[in-house]
């Protein structure tokens, strides 16, 4: 498998998703706390340390031929991704605001991330897969 295709298909592990919920949880309640130093550390450490344990020691071959696998790869390009990590970044600024609108909102973008497949497409634009192009 290539690099970057483990890179996408890694996304969707269930202990590579575990670790990222349980960061921003975590990290989430540090902030409200006013434990921004913690809450960036667990934020950054154990998204990070998912993503090598996955990376290193999954079968992303067989993870990449099941339904979820073959989503990420069809749907979630770089564009994808950043609205993800911006809606995460818009739960920190909630929890560190101590908003409950500013939580859900990054929540609902983070779900608009993980979404791509419904996002509009400019009409005659050839849909991408990982495996090549298709109309």
């Amino acid at each position: 498998m290539r690099l970057a295709d483990g890179a996408v298909i890694h996304q969707v592990h269930p202990a590579k998703i575990g670790a990222d919920v349980t960061a921003a949880v975590v990290s989430n309640v540090l902030l409200w706390r006013e434990r921004p130093t913690a809450a960036v550390a667990v934020r950054v450490i154990v998204p990070v340390a998912g993503s090598a344990a996955v990376l290193g020691l999954a079968d992303l071959d067989g993870l990449s031929r099941t339904r979820r696998g073959r989503y990420v790869l069809a749907h979630m390009p770089l564009s994808a991704q950043a609205v993800r990590l911006a809606g995460d970044a818009l739960m920190g600024l909630g929890a560190y605001r101590r908003s409950a609108l500013l939580l859900i909102a990054g929540a609902a973008v983070i779900s608009a991330g993980w979404s791509h497949a419904l996002w509009p497409r400019p009409a005659g634009l050839p849909v991408r897969d990982r495996g090549g192009l298709r109309r």
